[in-house]
């Protein structure tokens, strides 16, 4: 078993490396849950014409072609297709959408306010580097919570408190799913 100090160590790292996160996180969910969602400015950027290809990596470049050919100097990590309507990720910056008619193609350029980029970034639509990185940080904040756990569990008037807390917090939950 791990000494009492290292335990704080491991936890106190990983709780600081992860406290932007953790506080951007629950920010941008209570806003967005009191509805304050963020906006966007959209406006068309150009047209195109061809029918869009099937497969995802006939996809990409085809769109990336696109945007050269109206001299668009732009760069899209992935596309989220919807039917005809395409969104080209990440969308925590300005970034384009593309909706095909037949034949047709608009593309619109899509600047969104920090608060929508926040939003997008907790909802796991930012860049690559930032998907990994709130993945590593849901299984750190579980490592976090536990270790945080097993401290308060070694302080004997810390335990009943704690037991009392989590109780309460399952309930909830388990109130919300029956």
């Amino acid at each position: 078993m791990p000494s009492r100090k290292l335990m704080i160590q491991i936890h106190l790292v990983i709780a600081a490396l992860f406290l932007p996160l953790m506080l951007m996180m629950p920010l941008t969910g209570t806003l967005y849950i009191w509805g304050f969602k963020g906006s966007d400015e959209k406006v068309e950027a150009f047209r195109a014409s061809g029918p869009v290809p099937e497969g995802k990596e006939e996809q990409e470049a085809f769109f990336r072609q696109k945007f050269k050919d109206a001299g668009v100097d732009y760069d899209f990590e992935y596309i989220r297709g919807r039917g005809s309507d395409y969104t080209f990720r990440p969308v925590t910056k300005l970034y384009y959408t593309a909706s095909a008619s037949g034949e047709e193609i608009v593309f619109t350029k899509v600047d969104p306010s920090l608060l929508l980029r926040m939003i997008e970034l907790h909802k796991g639509h930012g860049p690559t580097l930032m998907r990994w990185y709130e993945s590593i940080f849901g299984v750190s904040l579980i490592l976090v919570t536990l270790s945080g756990l097993w401290l308060a569990f070694t302080v004997p008037s810390y335990r009943k408190t704690t037991l009392i807390s989590f109780a309460i917090g399952a309930a909830v939950i388990a109130v919300c799913l029956i």
